[in-house]
């Protein structure tokens, strides 16, 4: 569900999924045969768990041939569309969610994440504020519009709806690093390091929390505080290569760069945490 703000380009990770066995299940036995059903839906699971996508998308369409309305399995095949970077096949499954259930908040986040990744802020926008009239205290959707605002270089509006979020989940780090970087992007770096200082150095920071502490520092023009703390996770050719990054920025006037740079493509990862 979430996703969270990460530094494109500047920490490279890789994810490798092991290949699952394919199930010799028809479309038929499958919607017919209740155990043969969640047997292959297990598989389905594990295939997603271990990044081998397109064998559960295979898994689910078998089982929706039979029964196109299979409510679970429709919410299944959209995240697992989002999770293989694929959002507009994501945006038709959540759109046929949405008509069937229009009162679950689910489809309606889906469709907000799905336009995010397609970096289409207004129309994602629309639909979280839509999850908000929904569930008013739903910290997705409240984050989901913060990131979607602040792509649209709405910054100040896009913190007023982080801080509703963090009132109703005040420890959320992944909304407290929203919320440090929407500064970031509005060039307030002193404002960033306040907020993003406190959350670098205790037990449940991730080098990307470290590496956007980092970012801060070099745009603010600091370098030595930021390469001392990109140095925590980064090597040194990696490192220099970040420094000399910061200062190409800083002589840039466009701040869209660096909203893309943050903010998109935002594929398969979450409005929070």
């Amino acid at each position: 569900m979430l996703f969270r703000l990460f530094l494109l380009a500047l920490i490279a990770m890789i994810f490798s999924g092991c290949a699952m066995p394919e199930s010799d299940l028809d479309a038929q036995t499958l919607f017919e045969d209740k155990a043969a059903r969640e047997r292959a839906l297990k598989i389905a699971d594990i295939s997603v768990e271990s990044g081998n996508f397109p064998a559960a998308i295979d898994i689910y369409q078998k089982i929706l041939v039979k029964n196109r309305f299979d409510e679970p399995v429709l919410y299944r095949l959209g995240e697992t569309y989002l999770k293989a970077g694929a959002p507009q096949e994501a945006v038709s499954v959540f759109e046929n969610l949405e008509a069937l259930t229009p009162e679950d908040v689910r489809p309606c986040l889906g469709l907000g994440r799905a336009n995010l990744s397609l970096y289409r802020p207004e129309t994602a926008d629309l639909y979280f504020a839509k999850c908000t009239e929904i569930d008013g205290e739903n910290i997705e959707a409240l984050s989901g519009r913060g990131i979607a605002l602040d792509m649209a270089g709405a910054h100040e509006e896009a913190r007023e709806h982080y801080t509703r979020a963090l009132m109703i989940a005040p420890d959320d780090m992944g909304i407290r690093n929203n919320l440090a970087l929407s500064y970031l992007m509005a060039g307030e770096y002193d404002a960033a390091i306040k907020a993003l200082a406190p959350l670098a150095f205790t037990p449940k920071s991730t080098a990307v929390i470290r590496q956007n502490l980092a970012m801060a520092y070099g745009l603010a023009g600091d370098e030595a505080a930021a390469a001392r703390i990109a140095r925590l996770d980064l090597d040194l050719p990696t490192v220099e290569n970040n420094l000399r990054f910061y200062r190409q920025i800083r002589r840039m006037e466009d701040r869209s760069l660096l909203r893309r740079l943050l903010l998109g493509p935002r594929v398969a990862e979450e409005t929070h945490s």
